[in-house]
């Protein structure tokens, strides 16, 4: 296993956004640096239309960096993954399930989880709570939500062989 010193934040950032089509991202193995490919300069280098001049001036830039990516032999750069709204619901039911005592607010956020576009409704519920009896569930779920997206990392990184490096 090797340990690579991450930018978490930047992984985490990338790793938490549902819309993939805006770009890809990558992390860099030696570096530890995240890497952004908007989906123009990724679509034409899998075409074979990749030429810097074709290119606005601000995606011009990317436009190296995504060749060096392509021809990459030695998997120095990873695809990041993208967490789904599968994984998010699953973790909002999950919370549910284990940490939430209030008997009316758990009935409210299983009922919010079983409806059309249940991560909205459920944060609605939450939110609505807080602002009712001035307590901070909402705040709760965020941190167990940080932990869930921390470990589906760690898994992802220990299932490629690396290790973050922390720096004492």
């Amino acid at each position: 296993m090797i340990q690579v010193e991450i930018n978490m934040e930047a992984l985490i950032e990338t790793i938490s956004h549902v819309d993939d089509n805006l770009g890809k991202s990558f992390l860099d193995t030696i570096t530890g640096e995240v890497i952004y490919i908007p989906t123009e300069v990724s679509s034409a280098l899998e075409s074979g239309t990749l030429k810097e001049c074709s290119f606005d001036s601000w995606l011009k830039e990317f436009v190296s960096v995504a060749i060096l990516i392509n021809d990459d032999e030695v998997n120095r750069y990873l695809s990041a993954p993208l967490i789904d709204e599968e994984f998010y619901i699953g973790a909002m039911k999950k919370y549910v399930s284990k940490l939430v005592s209030k008997t009316d607010l758990k009935l409210e956020l299983q009922k919010a989880l079983n409806n059309k576009e249940p991560i909205k409704n459920f944060k609605h519920v939450l939110m609505d709570n807080q602002n009712a009896t001035g307590e901070s569930e909402t705040e709760q779920w965020y941190e167990y939500e940080d932990g869930c997206i921390k470990e589906f990392i760690k898994s992802w990184l220990n299932s490629n062989d690396i290790e973050q490096k922390y720096l004492n």
